[in-house]
């Protein structure tokens, strides 16, 4: 009995240094992957955001037993509609994902999904599959990749990029992605949020994907198992929901929130904003998306974008009071004559 417990604690020791070993692993190379994404993609410049959205992110956390990592969370100054996680705790939402979100419970789903895959270790463990033993070149722990040291480090450096890149843009494939949904479902209901607006924003994509050719984490409209996704997240929020308690949408708060937000594409190269930010515009009796777009943003043409990002058609009616987000013309301020 006693060689019997021996071995039990020897096997178990064993488990939680190779849990610790690759956890150390993972969050080398979160450290160096992070580097990559703010020299290529850059922080957004705008505190308040930052601190709204590493809030969110910090209140979901709170469902996570015993993290793995410290979490870092990220608005990344990119106006596609994404939001990705590398291994060791790193959660990137770009500001094109929250210019397209309707609400702190859509954003709860979002972030919740992403923290979902970094606690799954989805992205650690698809690149063991793919670099094997390199990982640990990779990490820094059996060679130096920073500086160029090391051919085969850096080499793998490329391969581990490349796979990371790839990941973030097409997914992690249906099982990874819904288990990564259950999390997110999970966390967001503990935080008090809604969980049926996952599947809400999931159809909000789907619509905006189809029109427009948006892609996010591998959602294809075009895929069957995007109907199952959808169909799998209803179902769980309303189990989750079912179960009692209260549940958040907080709209309003999430569009004050994210007022102000640049909007459209800049040049970084050049130091160019955005042409837009966004504005909170509080709807009156008779606007349409046409009246909002020529009259506040000053381009009618942009009624199909102010509608979509605010989890509406074009053609739908528009309630008044209903408070919306418009992007109106960034206010550039004259330059400084000399002298």
């Amino acid at each position: 009995m006693k060689k019997l417990l021996v071995v039990l604690l020897i096997a178990a020791t064993a488990v939680i240094s190779y849990a610790a070993a690759n956890n150390k692993e993972e969050a080398a190379i979160g450290e160096k992957y992070d580097q990559v994404v703010r020299k290529q993609l850059g922080a957004y410049p705008d505190d308040r955001i930052q601190k709204y959205v590493s809030d969110m992110g910090q209140k979901l956390l709170a469902s996570v037993e015993e993290p793995d990592f410290q979490f870092h969370f990220l608005v990344i100054d990119d106006p596609m509609i994404n939001a990705f996680a590398v291994p060791g705790g790193y959660v990137y939402v770009a500001r094109g994902m929250l210019a397209y979100l309707d609400s702190e419970a859509e954003l709860a789903a979002v972030m919740g999904h992403e923290i979902g895959h970094v606690v799954g270790h989805h992205s650690y463990k698809q690149m063991q599959k793919s670099l094997g033993d390199a990982l640990l070149m990779v990490a820094g722990l059996g060679a130096t990749v920073a500086g160029g040291g090391g051919g085969q480090a850096a080499a793998a450096w490329v391969t581990a990029t490349s796979t990371l890149s790839a990941l973030n843009s097409a997914g992690y494939g249906r099982d990874l992605e819904l288990q990564a949904d259950e999390f997110g479902l999970i966390y967001s209901a503990d935080a008090g949020y809604d969980p049926r607006e996952q599947s809400v924003f999931f159809r909000e994509l789907q619509f905006k994907e189809r029109v427009s050719g948006v892609e996010y984490h591998g959602f294809m409209a075009s895929h069957p198992d995007t109907v199952e996704r959808i169909v799998k997240s209803k179902e769980k929020a309303d189990i989750l929901v079912n179960r009692g308690g209260k549940f958040a949408i907080n709209r309003e708060q999430y569009v004050k929130g994210v007022e102000g937000l640049a909007y459209g594409k800049g040049n970084r190269a050049t130091k160019t904003p955005p042409p837009y930010v966004l504005k909170a515009y509080s709807a009156n009796k008779g606007d349409t998306f046409r009246s909002i777009a020529k009259e506040v943003s000053g381009d009618e043409g942009m009624a199909f974008e102010i509608a979509v990002m605010n989890g509406l058609t074009e053609k739908d009616d528009v309630p008044a009071g209903m408070l919306l987000k418009v992007p109106v013309p960034r206010q550039l301020k004259p330059e400084k004559k000399p002298g």
